[in-house]
Order: C-alpha cells, then structure tokens, then sequence
C-alpha cells in the first residue's frame, strides 16, 4: 500500500566535479579471479580479531568495495561485467560510518538522496523517483513490505540496481531495487558483543555469535540489536530491538539448506516537523514540537526464509527460496495543514492526525535453475526462475481534526478529542496473487565482449474485498545491457530496460498499468595498476501513467516523469593504508506532465487545479555529492573522515518552497588492541543546520546536530 506519499522536488547548483570519476560502491576489478561466493574474507584493520567477515566474492577487491554483485543477475557476478551502475555498501563501510538503518548506508550510492518518512521509516530517492511509489527492497532478496526501518545490525552488504529492475524483481521497481545482504552461518567459532552510548540518550547494545563445524556440516549464526533514544528533538522517544537466528545444514558437498528467522520491533514518536510560514521558517526554536501527544508509530516484523541449493552436476545447479514476511503497523501522525493569522496578531498552526492501522504478509516461492555451457562456440550463463506469491494488506485509514496550537507556544488544551472526518476514511482488505516466470542468460562472446538478456512475465491477480475491486493483469519487463572491453583496464557498457506497476485502485475509467523505461551509458577504467578504480554513467529514466486526482477529484493517470543524470564513482587504495570512496550526482527530474488537485482551506475553502508540468521532481537535487576517506594515523589507530553535500531541493510538486543545501562532516576514531575496538563517530562536526523531508507539503524536519557516540566492541 502506498500511504501518503508526498513528493518532493530538488533544486539546483550544479558542483562541476569529476575530478576523479568515481566508483563507490560499483567497482570492479576485471583481473580479479571471482570465487565461489564462499571463502572468508580478510578482516579489516581495526577490527577486533575474534570478529569474521563471512562473504567475499572477488579475490584482491578494494578494502570497502567487493568486486561483484549478485543484485543484477541473481548470480555471482564481476561488477567489471554487470551492464549497469550498481552500488554496493559493504560492512567495513558500513562498521567505519557507524551506520544503523539503510538510509545510512545508502548515502554511499550516487543517485541516491536520503530522507525520513515523518522520522518512522526509511525513504530515499533513486535517480530522481521516490522509493515508496518507484523502489523495491528486498531481504536476501526476497520482497519486503513497502513501510519500514531497516535496521543493519545483521547487514553483510547493501547492493543497489538502478533503474527498471522488472527483468527479475516483477512489478514496482520503476527505478531501482535494494537488497539487504544478511550474515550468514559459517563453518567457524566466533563472536563479538558491543556496546555504545551517545548523544541525545542513545544507547545500544549488539551481538553476533557463530557456532560451525569443522566440517562445515552444520553451522548456527545469532544475531541481535537493542537501542533507546530520546532523540534530538522534543517529544522524539524511540526503542528498537531485533534477533535473527540462522541455521546452514549441507548434508553432503553439494548441497546446502539455510533456515533464517527474524523478529524485530520498533516504536518510534513520529516527527511532524516544523511548520512553513509564509514561505519560510518560523523564528522558533529548532527542538519546537507541534506533534499531538497522540503520535505514535509501532512496528512489528516477522522474516522467515528457507532457502535450499544443490549442485547438481557441473553444467547444472537448481535453488528454491521460500520466504515469509509480516508487518504490523500501528501508527498516529501529526500534519501541519499551515499557519493562519488571528485577530489577536497571534498564529496558529493548524493540524490534522492521520491514524492507520496496516497489516501486510508476503508469502512467495521462487524455484530457479541454473546452466552454463557452450552452443556454437559461445559462453551462456541462463538462469531460469518461476516465482508464485500471496501478497495481502488489511488497513484501515482515518483523518482526524486536531485542536489548533500556537505558533509559538504549542501547548494543547487538556482533555482534547479528535473529529475523524467520515469522507476522508479508507480501508482496504487485499490479496495480490502473482506468477511469474524469468530467465536472464549472460552470453560470453568473447574475452572482450559479453551481453546480458532478461525478461519476466508477471501474472497478477488483484482483488480488495473492502472495496469489490479485482483486476488481472499480465506484463513482460525486458532488459537489454551489453559489456565491451577494448583494454585490460577498460569496460564500456550500456543497457535498455522497461519495468511497470499495476494501476492504483483507486483509478476510474481505463486502467494501465504505470511504466518506466531507461538507457544508461558507462564505462569504467582502472589507474595506477588497479588502485584507483572508476566509473563514468549516463542515463534516461522515464515513469508515464502516473495517478493523480483530477479537476473531478477522482484519480486519472495523467502523470509523466523523467530524469536525465550524470554520475561519478571512484574508489581508490592510495598507499600507506590510506582508503577512499567518493560518488557524485548530477540529476534533472522534471514534471513532464502533472496536473493536480488542490484543496486551499484558507481564507475560503476552495478546490483549484493547479498544472505543475514543468516543475522539478521533489526531493531531487541536481547535485548530491559523498566522499569518505580513512587510514591508520599509529599502531592500532584508524581515523576516518566524510562529506556529504545536498543540493537544493524541493519539497512538493508546486516547487513553491526549496530546502538551503547543505554540506556535512563526519569522522571516526578507532583503537583496536587484540579482541577489543574502542570507536568514537562524531556526526554533524560543524553543526551544521539543515532540514529534511517533512510530513507534507507544508512542514520540513530540522537536521540532527551535532552528535557523538563512544562504542566498545569485543571480539570472542
């Protein structure tokens, strides 16, 4: 269910910057011998000795960034030969900047802009589209419930696909596909317990225990997290916890059956932000909270996945992954409708409480089988899948008048009721059924030259029994990339791919399904024997059939997008230990065709239909711009350092208000000393005051500041 989406859209300064072609999270080494996938990679410098890094998949890979993915293929493959841009946040990255949820982690990726959902669930923005109405996120990739923190206590990596991703995630990745990469059992004994504490009372403990055999028969991994904060702003009060047992059973060599089961929790104070007046900021303080004391956003996950594997001779290997996801949600949210002038020369916000109570489960089954061989003197790799799936989501939505509060002084009357407005209530009780066969064939023409085919045909049976709405649908995404490599440290690639969602069911009339379509151009290139590695990407991104209510206040699908953008990657190893990542962004996003009715409450409620055809996307700045640098300064002794740049950025689709971009500095300080890591991660060094995305288009959230965290982590 998409709830409440707001757009947003960016603007403008255009950092002329390639002064070093990047590859942040999408590099490659195309000497580099790939593995099976399986082999123990090296532990980081600063790591304690009793932790292990389970997965590694390309040997002599940057500290950083690993040299394949498996996001683009489903397969282990060279990120030297993946047609595409794909972005790769691995553990040391993700340890060094003291990330927590993925919105953390995804600051890494070029292309990639960073918000909150009214401070309760990750949201970003790919290549200028919202991840609510334009992404998928997976977990080992199986398909997540669209609402949530992700949390990456048990996080090995986090891959990014950008662009239509239907070729092999089904409908809904117009733009892009995450997929959390959870740690696995290992055939070995250790494990690590951590504790940290920070500013704004935030408190943290984790663990992660691994108990293997020696013959690697049966291997048991447990991970968990807690954490308290009261948050940086009045009111923010936020406990979070998760535990995720695993268990790898290979009854022989070629076999290898994994059982993986997650719980996690979470209740968070929704942030309502400050509001807007006349066009700008109020001369209030910046920790000011207008939310009602009704606010509240609880959040219960359940995961289970078994997923089984078996080689079954040299040419073939078959895989069956079958997955479970829940999600309750319970959760009350202030919005600021604006600030009205009363006759008393005072002000007051006016507000409204929209309450929803969600409960989604996914049931699916993917069964893949795999072939490598040679017809004609040419390489195929061929994937073939067919994945079923029940997808249900039971809600129910209601808006509610608050009690108006003061501008300046927003306390609420005691003993305050809440009006629910009867013609603003939704529900909704569905059940999406899905079928859907792929098959993608990497074909190896040559040592230069490699091509990537992909195609997926999903079958969809939709019906909402609250409302007596059913529909099937039926669409086939393709994907065409190409790979040539004129010299040993020289790849050019390209790739055309087409996804679509399945229309909203509240459009009238005739329903099409929402399309998006893209054709990116790179290369990627290599310096100083490998240590320093590029890449260079250009593309076209595409979404039509968009819904938005009309002059007739029913939906139409008379909405158009497109992006065009530019992005740099460079990960280089620089001597000395010396390590750095940086990515950048260029993106214009526009409105190509959007029309949209609007409600003005004040001075008399009136309906107008404003054409935003031409505006910027929200929440899209042209330039967006991350660099992390680290490398020990003595024995045991590791300091790390970034800047992240915003642009400016729009807040809704009237471009009426712009958040100020904004620059910000991290760092980090880690000692390890044989099982023990002290870490200090200060955030924000400069203080710098920026705002976020707000719940609305009326409200904007200021930025967390100046923040520090201690944490001590033991190796066992």
């Amino acid at each position: 269910m998409r709830i409440l989406l707001d757009y947003v859209r960016p603007a403008i300064l255009s950092l002329a910057l390639l002064l070093a072609p990047a590859a942040v999270l999408a590099v490659d080494d195309s000497t580099a011998e790939a593995s099976d996938g399986k082999e123990a990679a090296e532990s980081d410098s600063d790591r304690p000795a009793g932790r292990a890094s389970d997965t590694v998949f390309v040997r002599e890979s940057l500290p950083f960034v690993p040299a394949a993915n498996t996001i683009a293929t489903k397969l282990p493959t060279e990120t030297a030969w993946t047609p595409a841009n794909v972005g790769i946040v691995d553990l040391a990255l993700i340890d060094q900047q003291n990330a927590r949820v993925l919105g953390d982690a995804l600051g890494n990726v070029s292309g990639l802009n960073i918000q909150t959902q009214n401070g309760v669930v990750d949201f970003f923005v790919v290549r200028g589209f919202d991840s609510v109405t334009s992404s998928l996120v997976l977990t080992d990739g199986a398909p997540e419930p669209e609402a949530s923190f992700y949390q990456l206590y048990n996080t090995e990596r986090v891959e990014v696909f950008k662009g239509p991703a239907g070729f092999l995630y089904g409908s809904n990745p117009l733009a892009g596909v995450v997929n959390l990469v959870r740690k696995q059992p290992a055939p070995a004994q250790f494990g690590s317990a951590g504790l940290s504490y920070g500013s704004h009372e935030t408190a943290e403990a984790t663990f992660d225990w691994n108990q293997g055999s020696e013959s690697g028969a049966l291997d048991f991994r447990l991970n968990g997290f807690g954490r308290s904060s009261d948050g940086y702003r009045d009111g923010r009060e936020s406990d979070a916890w998760a535990i995720n047992p695993a268990l790898a059973w290979r009854p022989d060599e070629s076999s290898l059956l994994s059982l993986n089961f997650e719980v996690a929790t979470s209740d968070y104070t929704p942030d309502a932000g400050l509001p807007l007046f006349f066009g700008e900021l109020p001369p209030v303080d910046r920790d000011l909270s207008y939310a009602s004391s009704l606010d509240k956003s609880d959040q219960d996950i359940l995961r289970f996945q078994a997923d089984y594997e078996r080689q079954v001779s040299s040419s073939f290997w078959l895989r069956n992954k079958t997955y479970f996801r829940s999600l309750d949600w319970a959760t009350n949210g202030t919005l600021l409708n604006g600030v009205v002038p009363q006759l008393d020369n005072s002000f007051s916000v006016f507000r409204t409480l929209v309450l929803l109570d969600d409960k989604q489960e996914f049931f699916g089954n993917q069964f893949e089988l795999g072939w490598s061989g040679e017809t004609g003197g040419v390489q195929h790799d061929l994937l073939f899948g067919l994945e079923a799936g029940i997808y249900a989501d039971d809600f129910g939505l209601d808006v509610g008048i608050l009690p108006s509060v003061d501008l300046f002084d927003p306390q609420e009357p005691p003993g305050f009721g809440v009006f629910l407005l009867p013609d603003q209530s939704m529900v909704g009780d569905t059940e999406t059924q899905v079928i859907a066969p792929y098959v993608v064939d990497q074909i190896t023409v040559s040592d230069r030259l490699r091509f990537l085919v992909g195609a997926r045909l999903d079958l969809i049976d939709f019906e909402d029994s609250a409302t007596g709405t059913s529909r099937d649908d039926s669409e086939v995404s393709p994907l065409f990339g190409a790979v040539f490599s004129p010299a040993t440290d020289l790849v050019v690639y390209a790739n055309a791919a087409e996804s679509f969602a399945p229309p909203s069911p509240r459009v009238v009339g005739e329903r099409k399904p929402e399309e998006s379509r893209q054709i990116e151009l790179g290369l990627r290139k290599q310096f100083a024997g490998g240590r320093v590695r590029t890449t260079l990407a250009v593309y076209q991104l595409e979404r039509d059939n968009i819904p938005i209510p009309d002059d007739n206040g029913f939906t139409q699908q008379q909405g158009d997008q497109e992006a065009r953008g530019f992005e740099a990657e460079v990960a280089a190893e620089l001597g000395g230990g010396v390590r750095g990542v940086l990515a950048y962004a260029y993106t214009d996003s526009e409105l190509t065709n959007f029309r949209e009715l609007v409600v003005i409450p004040f001075p008399v409620p009136q309906v107008q239909i404003l054409d935003h055809s031409g505006n910027d996307s929200p929440f899209a700045p042209e330039s967006l711009l991350n660099l992390w640098l680290s490398g020990p300064v003595a024995k045991g002794w590791t300091l790390g350092g970034g800047l992240r740049f915003v642009d400016d950025q729009f807040i809704a689709e009237d471009n009426s208000f712009a958040i100020d971009s904004y620059a910000l500095l991290d760092a980090s300080l880690s000692y390890a000393n044989n099982d023990w890591r002290w870490s200090l991660h200060l955030k924000n060094l400069t203080d710098e005051e920026y705002e976020t995305r707000g719940f609305g288009s009326t409200s904007v959230i200021p930025g967390t500041p100046l923040s520090a965290y201690v944490s001590v982590d033991f190796g066992f």
